[in-house]
């Protein structure tokens, strides 16, 4: 408007045919430079993506994946990026603008200093015409999430795990039956396979004796999250506590929000991902009284019961 304002003053005091001219070019070529944008402006889609996790502190972008269908590239991008740590509770907004874009990426560092996952969420996608004059508003795209690992970091005081788990085992019959190194011996019973039967002391003691067989009752392992701590000690704590049960082949149970099974350590990550969705106030309940361990976590502190 003030271009135009002050063509149509150089038209009045200039009388010569250039004045025309100028005030009729500064009102029609916007217009024009619109219309050629106006297609690839309505053509334009954007796409956002990152890694599924990372580890806390690595450089991470967040992808803005751009598709344009023409030839001719958009003048100008407005991006209004918003991302939540949901674990944290943080949240952080950024207004990005790109010029000349054309289909391919642009890439925008995410906040790795802290453990969660990360929603990354797009709330205005504006695309602009060549001279950045008129603005057209465009669908936002699916959210995207990225979970930020803590690292695996033992305990302030150390702790030795394999004597932890040496707890003295309380046995039980196995249902169903079948093989087991530990057993017992009882009288035949009504119901009782053949193969179960101890023949040669069944000879001596003048009366049918059966193995039966014995499992350990006391066999869960509980790795509790009672308080994270400062600094997301207890995560790294969680994940060093996580992965040394998964090197000695110790099936547990990881105790948080809810309670997450894990056998390996793909487990441990799937469990911390799940951990790092939500605020955590307090662990979920859980049967201890059939325990074989319990490893409570109090920050960086790990006291077993």
């Amino acid at each position: 408007m003030i271009a135009v304002f002050f063509a149509y003053l150089f038209k009045l005091s200039y009388l010569g045919w250039f004045g025309a001219y100028l005030l009729a070019a500064v009102i029609f070529v916007p217009i024009l430079l619109l219309l050629l944008s106006l297609p690839v402006m309505l053509s334009a889609k954007l796409a956002l993506e990152a890694v599924p996790y990372c580890a806390r502190g690595s450089n991470t972008d967040l992808q803005l994946v751009f598709k344009v269908s023409r030839y001719f590239p958009i003048g100008s991008v407005k991006v209004q990026v918003e991302i939540i740590n949901l674990f944290a509770e943080e949240k952080s907004k950024e207004s990005h603008v790109f010029h000349s874009v054309c289909s391919g990426e642009k890439t925008i560092p995410l906040p790795t200093d802290l453990s969660g996952t990360l929603c990354c969420r797009v709330t205005r996608f504006d695309c602009r015409d060549v001279l950045g004059i008129f603005a057209l508003k465009r669908v936002c795209p699916e959210d995207c999430y990225c979970t930020v690992l803590p690292e695996a970091r033992e305990p302030d005081a150390p702790i030795h795990v394999d004597a932890a788990l040496q707890t003295p085992a309380r046995l039980k019959p196995k249902y169903g039956g079948g093989y087991s190194e530990e057993h017992d011996l009882r009288q035949y019973r009504p119901g009782d396979t053949v193969n179960s039967i101890h023949w040669k002391l069944s000879s001596k003691m003048d009366d049918v004796i059966v193995r039966e067989p014995l499992v350990r009752e006391n066999q869960d392992v509980y790795v509790v999250l009672a308080r994270v701590g400062a600094n997301d000690r207890g995560l790294e704590v969680l994940h060093w506590l996580s992965q040394a049960l998964c090197d000695l082949e110790v099936p547990h149970t990881i105790v948080a929000d809810r309670q997450y099974s894990v056998g390996n350590q793909t487990d441990t990550i799937r469990a911390l991902c799940g951990i790092l969705n939500t605020p955590i106030v307090e662990p979920c309940s859980y049967d201890a009284a059939n325990a074989r361990c319990v490893f409570l976590i109090t920050s960086g502190e790990v006291h077993v019961a």
